[in-house]
């Protein structure tokens, strides 16, 4: 595509929507905005328009309308919704009605501007619209954000309900361990959402400054405070002179937690997980976990970070712990790696590079 995309911005009052607008004019986007869909729809017939951020949060009823008439004036438009999680059921049936993506407020602009440019990439050299590549993606959002929302609601009452009865007996009651354990079932089950979501939409890193000496240690604290730890003790070799880097701390979180979390399952009970933080030969650093568990035979490592990939059917999760670990270390322009033996262990690596500000 030789040009950017003209973009209209559909909003009334909202401040990140302002900001977004402006943002993306100083980009170099033709951007124009609209404070009602009516307006909008003119907008469109005159003016050839590429891609429309509508604020559903912003604006009075007549989205679906809208969606409907946009699509007829021209179908290869482009159509990203934006609003605040109390909209979410609004928002799967503008999804179910036509909108093509969706992004969560508030968002952060380099957020909206990888979406915007994945849209640009999917145009072709007459201006039409590869849709071919993305349609089984988008379906997956969609049923991503319909899985959150009809499995989050019905959840967040239920460990509420059992966290109020933990709270009201002592743990000598026999009913304590009942309760603990239906509570960490419901946790299991919204980590396991959350994965689905992460793995349907996993946006495009938004990198700070990251000491990833203090987000393992703030990880290994998260499993010691569940409780998750159990027996197994957890060997710190961090280089204290480890230099920070540019990342996406909430991302590489993602992917210590993940890794942990599988070591901790291969372990079971009682064992040794070693980790070890160094800076590497390329201007790079290594993050290393040595697990004692139960290791990984050499018929399926291969298999190991594929989507709903899980090593033997007795294992609990998704499967997408991984995938999206290593999706995300690649999107930082790093590699992740495993070396596996049967029954001796497993060593995960990964790398990133070492950014200037």
């Amino acid at each position: 595509m030789s040009t950017n995309p003209r973009i209209l911005a559909i909003f009334r009052e909202d401040e990140n929507m302002r900001a977004a607008a402006e943002l993306l004019g100083n980009k170099g986007y033709d951007v124009f905005s609209e404070t009602s869909v009516f307006q909008a729809i003119a907008m469109v017939t005159k003016k050839k328009m590429d891609v429309i951020i509508l604020d559903i949060d912003d604006l009075e009823l007549k989205e679906m309308e809208f969606l409907d008439v946009a699509r007829k004036i021209n179908s290869n438009l482009f159509i990203l919704i934006s609003f605040s999680y109390a909209n979410r059921e609004k928002a799967i049936k503008s999804l179910e009605r036509g909108a093509d993506c969706y992004i969560l407020k508030p968002f952060y602009i380099n957020e909206l501007l990888a979406i915007i440019r994945k849209f640009s990439n999917r145009i072709d050299h007459n201006g039409s619209l590869l849709k071919e590549s993305s349609k089984n993606h988008l379906s997956i959002e969609h049923l991503a954000l319909r899985v959150a929302h009809e499995i989050n609601n019905p959840l967040t009452t239920i460990s509420g309900q059992l966290q109020l009865r933990l709270s009201e007996i002592k743990s000598n009651d026999p009913n304590y361990h009942i309760y603990l354990t239906l509570e960490e079932e419901t946790q299991r089950i919204a980590e396991a959402v959350k994965n689905i979501v992460t793995y349907a939409q996993l946006r495009t890193p938004n990198k700070t400054l990251v000491n990833l000496n203090e987000v393992l240690k703030d990880v290994i604290c998260s499993f010691e405070d569940t409780g998750q730890e159990k027996e197994i003790q957890v060997v710190e070799t961090f280089d204290k002179d480890l230099p920070v880097i540019m990342a996406d701390k909430e991302q590489i979180t993602l992917v210590c937690k993940n890794i942990i979390g599988n070591s901790r399952k291969a372990i079971n009970k009682k064992g040794v997980l070693k980790i070890v933080t160094e800076k590497g030969n390329s201007n790079n650093v290594n993050v290393i976990f040595y697990d004692s568990g139960k290791g990984i035979s050499s018929g399926v490592i291969d298999r190991i970070f594929d989507p709903f990939f899980v090593v033997n059917e007795e294992e609990r999760g998704m499967g997408l712990g991984l995938c999206v670990s290593n999706n995300i270390i690649k999107r930082h322009g790093g590699d992740l790696t495993v070396k596996s033996q049967k029954e001796k262990g497993t060593v995960f690596q990964f790398t990133l590079p070492i950014e200037t500000t």
